[in-house]
Parts: structure tokens; sequence; C-alpha cells
């Protein structure tokens, strides 16, 4: 099955310019239907007999005030809200300088926000709103556009981008669920987003948009 993520935040390609002059991500999926699928409110709870925790993953975090995420960014804080994320999220912890936060929001989708906290930008948000929601067999990590930084499903060793001819643009390894390259690939060069277990079997791969 298809992956595609939706993303719905201020500035979803993390960059390095203030906050306020991002140019918002070009979704495949417009706006209005996003808020279509927000709006059906199913309790997260509702998905916890499925799921060994909330998230779906080992790392369960440590709840914080959602308030306290992103802190002075107006633009990404009224996006949580728009994405129904709720009063909390869970720190799962850093890695090469990146916080990673995720909460499952009013409907039970997995959102995630980043925080380069050694710098003054590169932070965004973003729900995978699609049927087979993270973590599934089809859609075993999540990450942000460019870049390899996100979260991996239990049992992930390593993340790859692939080109469209199957060529390695990057590789970074998994760390309780979470993985942080510092690689910045060209924009559209990446096609697949490929995990792979200890042993370097193929897990997933997962078309872009």
């Amino acid at each position: 099955m298809r992956n595609d993520v939706i993303v719905r935040l201020a500035a979803a390609n993390p960059v390095p310019a203030p906050v306020e002059r991002r140019a918002p991500f070009r979704f495949r999926r417009s706006i209005p239907a996003l808020a279509a699928a927000l709006l059906v409110g199913i309790p997260a709870v509702a998905f916890a007999g499925r799921l060994a925790n909330v998230l779906g993953i080992s790392n369960g975090g440590t709840e914080v005030s959602t308030s306290e995420v992103l802190p002075g960014q107006t633009k990404l804080d009224e996006a949580l809200q728009e994405m129904n994320v709720g009063s909390t999220m869970q720190y799962l912890g850093a890695l090469n300088g990146v916080r990673f936060y995720a909460a499952r929001n009013a409907e039970g989708k997995f959102c995630l926000a980043i925080d380069h906290y050694t710098q003054a930008y590169e932070k965004g948000v973003f729900c995978d709103l699609n049927a087979d929601n993270f973590p599934s067999p089809d859609v075993q990590a999540l990450t942000f556009p460019r870049m390899l930084q996100g979260v991996a499903a239990d049992g992930v060793a390593t993340v790859e981008f692939l080109d469209a001819s199957g060529n390695v643009t990057d590789s970074t390894p998994v760390t309780d669920n979470l993985f942080a390259s510092s690689t910045r690939v060209a924009d559209g060069q990446a096609a697949y987003l490929v995990t792979l277990d200890a042993q370097g079997k193929v897990i997933s791969k997962q078309p872009l948009p």
C-alpha cells in the first residue's frame, strides 16, 4: 500500500530560516481534506487495545505539556492545535542535537514534533493521516522531508533514503525508535524510505510523495 505521509505544519520541511518566513509544504491532499479527517474525533484510548502502548512503539517517552514542546513558535503551536494533538505530548528523547516529541491526536493518528534545540530554526510538526497509520507493516518509519529525522517501529535498525533508481542517498541507524541524520538530500532526490532490521534485511519500502 502506498504511504502518502500527510504533513500539516507551518514549516513542514525544516530549513535554515526564521519560522515566520518558511513557505508551506505542498501537500498531496488538500488542507480541507486534512481538516475533515481531523474532525472525526475518535479518542486515542480506543486504539489502546491493538497497540502495545498509546504510541505503538517501545519508547513510550515522558509526558510533557504541549505548550512546552516548541515554546515561542506560534505558527507551529497553532499547527499542533489544528491537528488536535491535545494538551500533552510524549518526549521521546534527543539524538544528534534533535529533540523528539510524539502523540496521537483525537483521531488516533501519530503526530511528531522535532526541535533542533542547538539552533534557532529547523523545527517542525506533522501527523500521519493515512489509513495504514504508523506503525503498520507498510509504514515502519516516519520522517521529515529531505532529512532522515523521525521515528521507526520496533525492530528497525536502520533507515535509508533511496532515489528512483534504487541508489542509497542517505542512511542512518535507529536508536530507541529514533533516527537523526545531519545530511540533507536534494529536493525530489529521495523517492523511497526504506527500513532494515539488524541483519540488514529490508522490512519496508515506502514510496515518498
